[in-house]
């Protein structure tokens, strides 16, 4: 990730503000104006969680730098003072200024990425689970601030992860919980509890077959409340369907996603991407245009990069495709939000570097969250599953919160409830790693009794 070089004053520069500073020390009241703070005061926002970007000035040049503010990415450098804590001005910085002192400009954060080699399969079928948010204009504000571009956190910073857009989906910023449809639809007790459901994976046909998913959203449907997220496994569908492929971990003789998966999307590409807008065009229809809906990308989608493939995909491959796939929803789903899939086994050794390499490949501007999804995580650990990769080390080398889930085996099958996703000081544990949500694709009938119980003891994701 690049940081930008702050450029040193010359002479000319120093004389200039040393005229400025004796005009502006016998005027205090003018400083005050300039400056936009109030004197010898901390900025509004400072401290208080969200305050969205509201344009703003750019950091002067030769000042001494903020505490704890923050370049928003997306900002124009500038040759005029920036709002700063404690009355003094912004130096060297670029990005527009947030109101109360902290920059939003609607950026993510800057995202890295490895190439991969070696993977793990995938999965398929039709349960999915996660969660997810749509990408909005502006951001929340940590404590102190959060760069907007580089992907690290601001100097008194909390993190570089942007969570306005999940609480813009969700409409408030606390932990969100969620589970299939099939288990929560006759269970109206649990479904109270629910922020998010998730229906039948989306691909299973050439063309839409969704509208139960508007029926169940509609006013007075069965989960007219919340969010459906949706596993968009499109491509990987269309060539178990059209090729006889299998999943890489399912049973029996003919060939797998892992060997002639890459080949055949991309002999198929334009039909594939045809299929996506069939399916955004159908929800589209049905579904609005306004609401917020949430699909979780082409699970281990760097399955298609590795070398047991009879013609894999380079990254940058994987990368572009993707694009064409989001881009296809877009065209006719502007409210879509998208979650890219977290493989922790990706190069270099098995997930060491969190991704950096591989999410470099990749246009994470488009994306919303990352997401679990296949074998069982891990609640109580550091470390998603058994590989290199932490929880808090993708999601800060992407800048994107995590939607967690507890596991599922070929074809979406259950793998029934995970207590230690129930355990609060777990849960409290993963939201300081930067996991938002939790999918249980099996949790016990009480579950809605155990989610009403453990609510007020958990922390808010949120700054």
């Amino acid at each position: 990730m690049l940081r930008m070089a702050r450029p040193r004053p010359d002479r000319t520069d120093r004389a200039v503000l040393s005229f400025f500073d004796r005009t502006l020390r016998s005027a205090g009241w003018l400083v005050c104006a300039i400056t936009m703070v109030s004197c010898g005061a901390t900025s509004a926002g400072q401290d208080g969680g969200p305050s969205a970007g509201t344009g703003g000035s750019s950091s002067a040049s030769g000042g001494r730098a903020a505490s704890g503010g923050a370049s928003a990415s997306g900002g124009v450098s500038g040759t005029g003072g920036a709002s700063a804590s404690g009355g003094a001005t912004s130096s060297g910085g670029s990005g527009s200024v947030g109101s109360g002192g902290s920059g939003s400009g609607g950026g993510d954060a800057a995202t890295g990425g490895t190439t991969s080699s070696g993977g793990r399969s995938a999965t398929a079928g039709t349960p999915g689970g996660g969660g997810g948010g749509r990408a909005g204009a502006g951001g929340f504000s940590g404590r102190g601030g959060t760069s907007g571009a580089g992907g690290t956190p601001a100097s008194g910073g909390a993190s570089a992860i942007d969570l306005g857009p999940a609480a813009k989906v969700f409409g408030s910023c606390r932990f969100h919980f969620g589970t299939v449809d099939s288990v929560a639809k006759n269970n109206s007790a649990m479904i109270q509890q629910l922020d998010f459901f998730t229906p039948g994976w989306m691909g299973q046909k050439d063309t839409f077959d969704m509208q139960y998913v508007c029926d169940y959203t509609k006013s007075g449907g069965t989960f007219a409340n919340q969010i459906p997220v949706i596993v968009a496994y499109v491509a990987a569908f269309y060539a178990k369907r059209h090729n006889n492929l299998k999943d890489c971990n399912a049973a029996g003789s003919q060939q797998d996603l892992c060997h002639a998966g890459a080949g055949f999307i991309t002999d198929n590409l334009a039909k594939i991407v045809a299929t996506y807008e069939s399916y955004a065009s159908g929800f589209a229809g049905c579904y609005g245009t306004t609401r917020p809906i949430v699909f979780l990308m082409e699970p281990d989608f760097y399955q298609y990069t590795i070398s047991e493939q009879d013609r894999p995909w380079t990254p940058q491959t994987a990368g572009t495709t993707m694009s064409m796939f989001v881009a296809a929803m877009k065209k006719h789903l502007p409210n879509a939000v998208f979650s890219m899939d977290i493989s922790p086994w990706v190069a270099p050794n098995d997930g060491q570097d969190n991704g950096k390499q591989w999410y470099a490949n990749f246009d994470m501007t488009a994306f919303t969250f990352i997401n679990t999804s296949g074998g069982s995580t891990q609640a109580n650990s550091p470390k998603i599953r058994g590989d290199m990769m932490t929880w808090a080390g993708v999601s800060q080398v992407t800048g994107k919160p995590i939607m967690a889930d507890t596991g599922y085996g070929v074809n979406g099958s259950s793998a029934g409830p995970d207590m230690a996703w129930d355990t609060p000081a777990n849960i409290n544990a993963r939201i300081a790693d930067g996991v938002i949500s939790i999918s249980q694709y099996n949790p016990s009938s009480n579950w809605g009794t155990t989610i009403s119980g453990i609510r007020s003891q958990l922390k808010m994701p949120c700054p």
